[in-house]
């Protein structure tokens, strides 16, 4: 009588060089495009803050407020619409830092002259802007019910990146754009160097091969951890492709 002979183990294919695990792949990559308003957030939290500050003074009451808030207030607003109304590129950035640096030196120079710091702190003494605490409260609601909106749209308005397409999920009622993912290209833009501080923020571009118009998506937020993934995507559907190219070539 014969044994049965038992089937020896059939190998498992082998895993291209470079692939990333099953267990590191991402399915899918979410992107959210956010408004400029969310780089508000500087004068939003000052805002609550001196609310709160105000509140442990006891000025609740008080139509004139803590002395020297306003003044503080109006320097983070001033700076942050700044960084709202204009793109800082790193040439103009670093152009800036100089002239400030240039002026900085030609005011301690004319201070050795004629001295013009007693001047200038005479000047900014006569500056008092009083602002009392529900102006502070009111500032930091409407920031916070603004921020609030934006969250719940950015829930409906977001594109999806996965292994065979781009789908820009819009509108409230689910509308879906799909665009597919072969021989997809991708750009990354810093094109803001203080938004980018604020929020590691910038510009997604793809160009899709079987559209001639590219896919813009300004204001990511942690771009570079987005782009990251993205790339960690792409790089499966490259080595996917590879294999399938591979497999139709052993057929022939």
């Amino acid at each position: 009588m014969t044994e049965p002979t038992v089937p020896s183990p059939v190998p498992a294919p082998a895993r291209s060089a470079g692939a990333p695990s099953r267990s590191n792949r991402s399915t899918s990559v979410i992107i959210r495009p956010w408004p400029k308003v969310v780089f508000f957030y500087p004068t939003a939290v000052t805002a609550l803050l001196m609310w709160f500050y105000s509140l442990l003074k006891g000025e609740v009451g008080s139509t004139t407020g803590v002395p020297g808030l306003g003044d503080a207030f109006l320097v983070v607003f001033f700076i942050n619409l700044l960084v709202f109304s204009f793109d800082f590129s790193r040439i103009k950035s670093i152009t800036i830092v100089l002239g400030l640096l240039a002026l900085g030196l030609g005011l301690a120079w004319a201070n050795t002259k004629w001295g013009v710091w007693e001047g200038l702190a005479e000047l900014v003494a006569l500056i008092d802007v009083r602002v009392n605490t529900q102006f502070f409260g009111f500032v930091a609601a409407f920031f916070a019910l603004v921020f609030l909106l934006v969250l719940i749209n950015t829930r409906f308005s977001y594109y999806e990146v996965n292994h065979r397409e781009i789908l820009h999920h819009h509108g409230y009622l689910g509308d879906i754009t799909r665009v597919p993912t072969a021989g997809l290209h991708l750009n990354k833009e810093i094109y803001d160097v203080l938004e980018f501080l604020l929020l590691r923020s910038g510009r997604l571009i793809f160009y899709p091969a079987s559209s001639r118009h590219a896919i813009v998506i300004d204001n990511v937020i942690n771009v570079n951890r987005i782009e990251k993934r993205i790339k960690d995507l792409l790089s499966v559907i490259a080595v996917r492709e590879l294999d399938v190219g591979n497999e139709g070539e052993e057929q022939d």
